[in-house]
């Protein structure tokens, strides 16, 4: 076998995938824990020195995660994306049912949102796995944007291809922050405007499947405090089966 080649893998290989992948989140969920215990100690710290704690504390629990991750990927350890159970949906459909799960979370920071959803765009594709990246793209726009800010969700067809745009005006992205949006725990500059989790691995997790989908998921922002938007873009079914 040449040095290019790949071996056949070994019943051994996948137990090492498999161990790896369990230690992953045994660590994940005690690490993930100290940012709690950092939030409930007593309050003979100021509020300006808590910050720093949590702040410290939450950077170094991310660069922990990232590593973790840069091994599994260095070791070729596929992220169990899940089987897909394709029927076809309207895409403007799950995002009415997203927009609905998520409206405790936008109405205690009064934020409100501002919707155009064009009918019968149809998506070949998951819906228990779309809901769930339109609900990381709904929470992600919560998180980074003010109290009582609008938030613009649209849905489109174009060109044969569903879209769907989250457009915020929060914190915003720098073009570092854009490099790594997508990275799994990547430490970026900007903040959660109260404090939230950054939970970076979710949005790495909804590109993963968008492109399980055969579709992307992208960003932009003009820069930070400039706002930022996430486009998501499957192909469009052209017509429902009878």
């Amino acid at each position: 076998m040449s040095a290019t080649e790949h071996r056949r893998p070994t019943p051994a290989d996948a137990s090492q995938a498999e161990r790896l992948h369990r230690f992953s989140h045994d660590v994940r969920n005690k690490v993930g824990g100290l940012i709690e215990v950092l939030r409930s100690l007593p309050g003979t710290t100021s509020s300006e020195e808590r910050r720093e704690l949590e702040e410290f504390a939450e950077r170094n629990i991310f660069a922990a995660l990232h590593a973790l991750e840069v091994l599994l990927d260095d070791l070729d350890v596929e992220r169990g994306t899940p089987r897909l159970r394709r029927v076809v949906v309207d895409l403007a459909e799950v995002v009415r049912q997203t927009i609905d799960d998520v409206a405790n979370r936008y109405a205690r920071k009064e934020q409100h949102l501002e919707i155009a959803l064009a009918p019968d765009v149809r998506v070949d594709g998951d819906p228990e796995l779309l809901f769930q990246v339109v609900h990381a793209l709904l929470t992600n726009a919560s998180k980074f944007s003010p109290r009582k800010d609008a938030i613009h969700v649209a849905v489109t067809v174009e060109e044969q291809h569903a879209f769907l745009r989250i457009t915020d005006h929060g914190v915003g992205l720098s073009d570092e922050d854009l490099e790594q949006v997508f990275a799994r725990f990547a430490w970026l500059s900007s903040r959660s405007t109260e404090g939230e989790s950054q939970s970076r691995g979710t949005l790495a997790r909804a590109r993963q499947w968008v492109e399980a989908h055969g579709g992307t998921l992208s960003a932009h922002s003009a820069g930070k405090g400039q706002g930022c938007t996430f486009t998501l873009r499957l192909p469009a079914v052209e017509r429902l089966p009878s």
